[in-house]
């Protein structure tokens, strides 16, 4: 005897085509190794391509860098070439003789040694006056003037005039001071203007001396005497 099958009712809400409607279901059932292989295929995949655009990329830079280099050692070549030109051009004669006074030649010698024969060193001078004043006597102050024109050049005609002011114990040691003045071949004719003692007991001095010719001596001179520079 057969049992009679019970029939769900049909829900009134469900149309009949969406009762006989066939579900569609997906199921992936490859093993998990070949997908695992797969993405591991795309990976490498990936990097080889991302590792030859780097490389292409480097290598055109580095293309472009020895370009710019090459470059710039033409212009550099061609600069130094043209420098080098613009130089050997400028050898002429005037540049030659520019170089040779400007190394002391013979012929710049000769033309100090006529410009500055009748210098005078006032320094050396006034050191060499310093210098003569003996223990016991102070130079305080000395003056000096050289003439505009000198109508000889004797070696005795004075040139100028100095005037030494200083002070000393006693006047012997004025005299004494004065005394050394005159034996300089370089000065002449030294004599007292002044003497007066202070309130220290001290005696303050004046003294007048010429400047002979003897004393205007350049230093390009071969045969300056060396009692006055």
């Amino acid at each position: 005897m057969t049992t009679p099958t019970a029939l769900m009712p049909v829900d009134p809400t469900v149309s009949p085509q969406q009762a006989a409607r066939v579900l569609t279901i997906r199921a992936d059932l490859l093993p998990p190794e070949i997908l695992d292989g797969r993405r591991a295929r795309r990976t490498r995949s990936l990097v080889i391509v991302m590792v030859l655009v780097t490389l292409a990329g480097l290598g055109f830079w580095y293309l472009q860098a020895g370009q710019a280099k090459q470059a710039a050692d033409d212009e550099y070549n061609e600069t130094f070439q043209s420098l080098t030109f613009a130089r050997g051009g400028q050898k002429s004669a005037a540049l030659e003789n520019l170089v040779k006074y400007q190394k002391g030649g013979a012929t710049l010698n000769a033309e100090l040694k006529a410009a500055l024969a009748n210098d005078l060193s006032w320094t050396n001078m006034m050191t060499l006056i310093r210098n003569k004043a003996q223990d016991g006597v102070t130079i305080d102050e000395i003056t000096g003037s050289l003439a505009e024109t000198t109508t000889t050049e004797a070696a005795d005609e004075a040139v100028g005039t100095l005037t030494i002011t200083g002070t000393a114990k006693d006047k012997r040691l004025v005299a004494d001071y004065v005394n050394r003045l005159g034996n300089l071949k370089h000065l002449a004719n030294p004599f007292v203007t002044s003497v007066a003692k202070e309130d220290g007991g001290e005696f303050a001095f004046t003294v007048e001396v010429a400047i002979t010719g003897k004393a205007r001596c350049g230093r390009f001179t071969s045969d300056c005497p060396s009692g006055g520079k």
